[in-house]
C-alpha cells in the first residue's frame, strides 16, 4: 500500500465516494492492482471497467483525484475512444 495509514478498505471508499452519484465498484482481488467499474447513474449497467491500476502509483490524494478525473474522462468519451486503463 503505498498511501500511508490508509488501508485498502479506506482507499476504496475514498475512490467510490469520489464517484457519487454515480455507480463506482473497486476491488483489489492481487492486492497490488485496483479494478474500477464506474457507470452513469445508479445503475451497474454499462459499466466501463479499468483494470490494472498500480496501487504504488498512488502516493497522495492528488494521484487519487487524477485517476477518479481520468476513469470518468474515459466512461464519458465514445465508446470508440475508450481505453483499457487509466
Amino acid at each position: 500500500m503505498s498511501l500511508i495509514g490508509v488501508s485498502m478498505l479506506e482507499m476504496r471508499q475514498m475512490i467510490e465516494q469520489a464517484c457519487l452519484p454515480d455507480h463506482c465498484e473497486v476491488s483489489c482481488a492481487d492486492g497490488e492492482n485496483l479494478t474500477i467499474r464506474l457507470g452513469q447513474g445508479s445503475s451497474p449497467d454499462d459499466c466501463l471497467t479499468v483494470a490494472v491500476v498500480p496501487i504504488a502509483n498512488l502516493n497522495n490524494c492528488r494521484d487519487l483525484v487524477n485517476l477518479v478525473s481520468r476513469v470518468k474522462a474515459q466512461r464519458d468519451a465514445p465508446p470508440g475512444a475508450r481505453k483499457a486503463n487509466a
